[in-house]
């Protein structure tokens, strides 16, 4: 190995107010053939004063930064190109790493696989933990991947219950450093999708990508701080009907099974009850954009999703709201039952 055996890259625009608590975490999981390299994308925030702080102690920490917002897609290929190590981890601004994780990934990267797949923990914004977040439908253990083998590509595609499984979240894949130069030729329009890793990384599959499945929480994420609803729920969901759907479209095809199942974890994210709450929220001017990416998500899916596209066209915003309401009034009432109630153990 080199020098450096991993670099944890941290593309970071405007999250002064977190990335300090990301550096500590990180902080604590130093050892030697490490190093920290951050992207700043153009913050006008204290980010700059507050990893420079850091830095005086901690000399493995290495910043960059630009003037001007490149957007995240860029900024990471840019921290990617900075970094020395044989592995990069992209690592969220605003999450938090867990004690040992670094020595776990030095003990699994003796294996040489090209990419190492980790879960999180998903936790609200002032980091208090609320679930684990599957990856797999049925995998929960590590388990290997030889994505060049049709029958092992098929249970990858098949298990996968997020599009975390296709690397659409920043920190869970750790990949070979040297892989990122063979996907410099990914297509131009990837960089407008928010999802250019996630196309990287998937354009190596037909190559006969080797994944190795941690089966393991190393992250505790930050929840409601989601950075892609800077322009409203509707071109939130547009990120991810079309940025992602035109990814797999275009490295896999648009009858392929990959797209098909790319789509299917897609919907799996983007519930019928989700997508009734963004239409009480959309203005009316926004709602044919709405309707368009409704029936793109929907598209391709057989007659039970295009039912619920139906459902969502004809359901009245007001009956919508009715239901939000009464499933409040239900819930209230069963937590209401339990506290009254508890259960008593003998």
């Amino acid at each position: 190995m080199s020098l450096n055996a991993l670099s944890i890259c941290i593309p970071t625009y405007n999250y002064g107010k977190y990335i300090g608590q990301t550096l500590d975490s990180i902080i604590l999981n130093m050892r030697a053939g490490v190093e920290i390299v951050i992207f700043d994308g153009g913050s006008t925030d204290d980010t700059r004063r507050i990893v420079a702080q850091r830095q005086h102690e901690y000399p493995q920490i290495k910043y960059h930064r630009q003037e001007f917002r490149g957007g995240i897609d860029r900024d990471i290929a840019k921290v990617v190109n900075l970094a020395q190590g044989d592995y990069c981890w992209l690592f969220s601004a605003d999450d938090i790493m867990k004690a040992g994780a670094v020595n776990k990934i030095f003990d699994s990267i003796q294996s040489n696989y090209d990419i190492y797949l980790c879960e999180h923990t998903l936790c609200d914004c002032d980091m208090n933990p609320i679930a684990e977040h599957p990856i797999f439908n049925n995998i929960r253990s590590q388990e290997n991947f030889h994505l060049g083998d049709r029958n092992q590509r098929g249970k990858y595609f098949c298990e996968a219950r997020i599009t975390e499984a296709f690397f659409s979240f920043l920190s869970g894949p750790i990949f070979k450093r040297d892989l990122w130069d063979k996907t410099d030729g990914i297509p131009e329009s990837f960089y407008e999708t928010c999802w250019a890793l996630a196309g990287r990384l998937l354009s190596l599959v037909n190559n006969g990508l080797t994944i190795h499945y941690l089966g393991q929480s190393l992250i505790y994420k930050r929840g409601d701080n989601d950075s892609f609803l800077e322009h409203g729920v509707v071109n939130r969901l547009r990120i991810s009907v079309e940025g992602f759907t035109h990814i797999a479209e275009t490295i896999f095809g648009t009858s392929s099974y990959e797209t098909y199942h790319i789509r299917r974890v897609i919907r799996n994210e983007r519930p019928l009850g989700h997508l009734m709450k963004i239409k009480i929220d959309t203005h009316q001017s926004e709602m044919p954009l709405l309707n368009q990416l409704v029936l793109r998500h929907y598209s391709h899916a057989g007659l039970g999703n295009l039912c619920k596209y139906f459902l969502f066209r004809l359901m009245p915003i007001s009956f919508i709201k009715f239901l939000v309401v009464f499933k409040k009034y239900i819930v209230n009432r069963i937590f209401a039952a339990k506290r009254d109630n508890p259960i008593k153990i003998k």
